[in-house]
């Protein structure tokens, strides 16, 4: 994902903040790893402590992300909202 982000254009903090209110698996495997004795629970503690600050605060933060994204790229000149970007105007 990293690496790949430089490649994808103005959607890659679209894409990025879309995919990071995903915990649910990341909790799977902080859960696992404690159980394992990879991890001591303070260091636990701070694993769900972050899933939850992302799970809460990524969706506002895609909204406004998107919404930026959408304003730039999706608007003709008459203000109006068009699926398949700015229309050009004809000469």
């Amino acid at each position: 994902k990293v690496l790949c982000a430089p490649f994808m254009g103005d959607a890659k903090f679209v894409i990025g903040w879309a995919m990071v209110g995903r915990a649910e698996f990341a909790y799977l495997i902080a859960q696992m790893a404690a159980s394992a004795d990879m991890m001591d629970q303070s260091t636990f503690s701070i694993v769900i402590w972050a899933l939850l600050y992302a799970t809460v605060f990524a969706p506002f933060i895609f909204r406004k992300v998107l919404a930026r994204y959408v304003a730039k790229h999706f608007k003709n000149e008459e203000g109006e909202y068009t699926e398949d970007g700015p229309k050009e105007a004809a000469h």
